[in-house]
């Protein structure tokens, strides 16, 4: 079984990030489009919060795609799936009262997932094929619908957190770059040790 990994609380949600913070430094979706890593310098090296309703989340995007890990969830990665994540520090940080708020962990990580693998079975999945690029290149993306999705087993030597590597035939290449994916035993650790924190979004049947 697989789920995308997703965390459940961004910014907007139970806390807020100060808007006039460093950002991800520009280019670093040229990165993710090639499904490569995202060099560490791209990451900004603080977080502000300057408002919060709940503790904050081990857990959680800054923006859609960019998540942050506290200690103790890095504690759990690095057990189950270490060498698969890379860590990048990020200072957070709030004035006294917000702080109280959010009870920070001793630590927070940007994380950029390394695994990698070729476990989609696109000839078996709904597609949609985007105009052809410069170099004729004609790009396959997956269509919505996660149970329509189908991903073959894992092998044991293969991650339990990766990006699908693109599959490429011809001058079609088939890419699920954006999303990341998680083996349920690792959710359901996840899940356990920080409930309510990861949507339950469940690929294929």
């Amino acid at each position: 079984m697989t789920y995308l990994f997703d965390p459940t609380y961004w910014n907007g949600t139970i806390f807020h990030l100060d808007e006039t913070k460093e950002r991800m430094s520009k280019g670093w979706m040229e990165f993710e489009g090639k499904n490569q890593p995202i060099p560490a310098s791209f990451f900004p090296k603080s977080l502000t919060f300057d408002a919060a309703s709940a503790a904050l989340p081990d857990t959680f995007h800054t923006t859609r795609d960019i998540i942050v890990f506290s200690k103790r969830a890095r504690v759990v990665f690095e057990e189950w799936a270490p060498d698969q994540v890379e860590f990048i520090p990020v200072i957070c940080q709030a004035s006294p009262a917000i702080a109280a708020t959010l009870k920070f962990d001793s630590a927070y990580y940007f994380i950029n997932v390394l695994g990698r693998a070729q476990r989609l079975q696109w000839l078996e999945i709904p597609t949609r094929t985007l105009p052809p690029q410069e170099d004729g290149t004609e790009v396959v993306t997956l269509l919505p619908g996660l149970r329509n999705w189908r991903l073959r087993e894992r092998a044991a030597s293969e991650p339990l957190i990766w990006r699908d590597t693109a599959w490429i035939v011809g001058n079609k290449r088939y890419s699920a770059h954006s999303n990341v994916f998680i083996a349920d035993a690792l959710w359901r650790e996840l899940d356990a040790n920080f409930p309510d924190q990861l949507n339950a979004q469940r690929v294929g049947e």
